[in-house]
């Protein structure tokens, strides 16, 4: 096996579905209005975990394709309900960051990992965009294989979305003003509630 030539086989193409706006960055963006190093990294960890463990269930049923199709509906239907929640509490809530420490830190913090998790496990282009790396790279289907494959995920999902909710967190950008804050929750919110309308739709169309 060339580990190297192998790897970048699945960076590459994983690093632009990172870069392409979906549930996992919109969720991630909803924790960053609220600025807090330890929210941003919490919700990171949860998505990144998620995707290296629908990468791993991937790799498992990459020779049962055809049994994936059934959870689309099921994927759909979880992830637009967390979408359209995270929305409607985006815009009863108030911007300012003190509203959201009611919980303690800790509680809070798993809480928002377990969204993260949930979001990216609920996603109903994770699997089979993993499933299709491993059907073009058979090497990959041995537990070492996999093993690597799952940790390269985690790292990169990790990075990518920790640097994204600091960069949207961060003093500066706070230092915009109220009006800009405002305008960005309610443009976000909005976002997710049209991709999660668009979400169902489209699975329900397409089943």
């Amino acid at each position: 096996m060339v580990i190297m030539p192998l790897l970048a086989s699945i960076a590459l193409p994983y690093a632009l579905v990172l870069m392409t706006p979906g549930p996992n960055l919109l969720v991630v963006l909803r924790v960053a209005v609220n600025p807090s190093w330890h929210r941003s990294f919490s919700v990171a960890a949860g998505v990144a975990s998620g995707a290296a463990v629908a990468c791993f269930l991937a790799a498992i049923g990459a020779s049962t394709v055809d049994t994936i199709d059934g959870l689309d509906l099921w994927g759909s239907a979880l992830l637009s309900s967390i979408l359209l929640y995270s929305a409607w509490r985006l815009i009863r809530r108030p911007a300012s960051p003190q509203a959201s420490y009611s919980p303690t830190v800790g509680t809070l913090n798993l809480r928002l990992f377990g969204l993260g998790l949930v979001t990216a496990l609920s996603n109903p282009l994770s699997i089979p965009f993993f499933v299709s790396f491993y059907l073009a790279e058979p090497d990959f289907r041995t537990l070492w294989g996999r093993a690597v494959v799952c940790c390269v995920i985690f790292l990169m999902a990790l990075t990518w979305f920790t640097a994204v909710g600091r960069l949207f967190s961060s003093s500066a950008i706070q230092r915009a003003g109220a009006k800009w804050r405002e305008s960005a929750r309610f443009t976000l919110a909005i976002t997710m509630g049209i991709y999660a309308l668009k979400l169902l739709y489209e699975t329900l169309i397409g089943g």
